[in-house]
């Protein structure tokens, strides 16, 4: 019998220990899931009142406090529904497994009935708020563009910016004629979703063109205040961004180029 008596005390040991976890589980499940449910209903009647105000800036805004409102529904009251069935099948800790069964029962049918029944009108209702939302800010993006700020599409701006490489080449006592210059454009999508072209220039200066005394004329030139225009050097490149154009030109040392780059100035809907 001094053999078994370990095995007799480590068996104990583990149900105590299971009855233990069981009860902790359970107190959690009863404290836990009020508190779970009454965040989710908040959130839940937030946004359905927000919905029927119409007071969401964007439309499908609804949509994501609406599911953070469902999973925490269902976390808070779920697990514990669960542990209150498991501890009743098991006849342990009866009295608080009968309370968290109904607590968590309750909470339940709270959060299926408040927050994710009415889910099935809120969430389609967003998205369709949303891509109608999308649609009327595209809309208003190609409106600006007869706003008569700013360029109307890439190859204005392109032609906005030669004055300003004209003066570069003046400054530089460079004829245009002696430069080789390429030019293309590039399409793209802004952001909003609409179609876009975006106008480039390449101008190849030459070795002629002291590199030193490039540098120090055109900081001096365009590293002044302008209501239009801003200046940046970085890494061997001097940038002069024209925001009347969105354009910039730019000066690469390394390759002693003068670089003309326009924004993706939308050009369709998608």
């Amino acid at each position: 019998m001094t053999a078994g008596e370990p095995e007799s005390t480590a068996g104990e040991s583990t149900t105590a220990d299971d009855l233990r976890l069981r009860r902790n589980r359970l107190i959690f499940g009863i404290v836990v899931a009020p508190i779970g449910v009454l965040i989710a209903l908040f959130l839940s009647f937030v946004v359905q009142i927000s919905s029927a105000w119409r007071s969401t800036s964007d439309g499908g805004a609804a949509a994501g406090p609406q599911i953070v409102a469902i999973v925490i529904g269902l976390l808070a009251t779920v697990p514990a529904l669960i542990a209150g069935i498991r501890a009743l099948r098991a006849r342990v800790l009866e009295v608080a497994a009968s309370g968290a069964t109904v607590v968590a029962g309750v909470g339940l049918i709270a959060v299926v009935l408040l927050v994710i029944v009415p889910s099935f009108d809120i969430l389609p209702r967003a998205a369709r708020d949303a891509d109608r939302y999308a649609q009327q800010q595209r809309q208003e993006e190609l409106d600006d563009l007869d706003s008569g700020y700013g360029p109307g599409s890439a190859e204005e701006a392109g032609q906005e910016m030669q004055e300003y490489v004209d003066d570069a080449l003046q400054l530089l006592d460079v004829e245009p004629s002696t430069v080789r210059t390429t030019t293309w454009s590039t399409s793209g999508t802004t952001a909003l979703g609409n179609t876009c072209r975006a106008f480039h220039e390449r101008i190849r200066l030459g070795d002629e063109v002291d590199r030193s005394s490039a540098e120090k004329a055109l900081r001096a030139s365009w590293d002044t205040d302008g209501d239009h225009t801003g200046f940046d050097e970085r890494n061997g490149r001097l940038e002069l961004s024209v925001s009347s154009a969105d354009a910039t030109i730019s000066w690469l040392k390394a390759d002693n180029v003068l670089l003309v780059e326009s924004d993706c100035i939308p050009s369709g809907a998608p």
